[in-house]
């Protein structure tokens, strides 16, 4: 899990950010600046472990120029693709390949980390996928499909509905389904993004507690709620 203490944040230079404009102190507002980043990169980090873990083709047109493709699953990431003949400009987090007997498919992956979005941004990722769909079905001899994963959301239909029903429950794809298809164990990867939370928690609490603002607002409250 990525660490808040280990965030940058907005720059100080760029002027204020959305939250300090909001609360009004600057402190603050790069505090939460950093948090926001911290999520962000909490989704590059969860891709960067399913791919650690994974079974990878870091040169695309070698493998899939191959006269006979060996069995098995391949995962594909987005660096992989933008050096293939596959690429475009509207490249998927993953490309998975499930080659067996009499089966050649090709799942085109969104991962996410969360499973909330705007319709705008839900919309423009679908037409992405579908785009991109496109442009490999003329170019490989494999059936394709687009997904969608939420990693975190066990709940297909919570999928549709935090991706604005934009999607089908056919696109939809969870956490423990994409494990499935690429051989890695769910729970064991959940687990080891937990580690961090009670740290992140921590730090949190220190760091808005030696705002000032914060701190007066803290003491006023212990004061009129508990007389002390």
């Amino acid at each position: 899990m990525a660490l808040i203490s280990k965030s940058k944040g907005r720059n100080e230079n760029d002027g204020e950010s959305g939250y300090e404009r909001l609360f009004g102190n600057h402190e603050l507002g790069q505090l939460l600046s950093r948090v926001h980043a911290t999520v962000i990169s909490s989704g590059t980090e969860l891709e960067k472990i399913i791919v650690e873990l994974s079974k990878t083709i870091d040169n695309v047109d070698v493998f899939i120029n191959q006269k006979t493709l060996p069995n098995g699953i391949y995962l594909i990431t987005k660096k992989a693709v933008k050096k293939s003949s596959l690429c475009t400009d509207r490249e998927p987090d993953l490309l998975i390949f499930e080659i067996a007997e009499n089966k050649q498919h090709c799942y085109i992956i969104e991962l996410k980390d969360g499973d909330t979005f705007d319709t705008k941004k839900a919309k423009g990722e679908v037409e992405n996928l579908k785009h991109f769909e496109n442009h490999v079905s003329r170019k490989l001899k494999f059936t394709t499909s687009i997904h969608i994963c939420s990693f975190n959301q066990p709940d297909k239909e919570k999928i549709i509905i935090g991706f604005k029903k934009q999607i089908t429950s056919q696109m939809a794809m969870t956490g423990n389904e994409l494990c499935n298809l690429i051989g890695l164990n769910y729970k064991e990867i959940v687990s080891s993004r937990v580690g961090a939370q009670n740290e992140n928690l921590r730090y949190f609490i220190e760091s808005i507690l030696n705002i000032d603002a914060v701190k007066k607002i803290a003491i006023d409250f212990k004061i009129n709620n508990y007389g002390i």
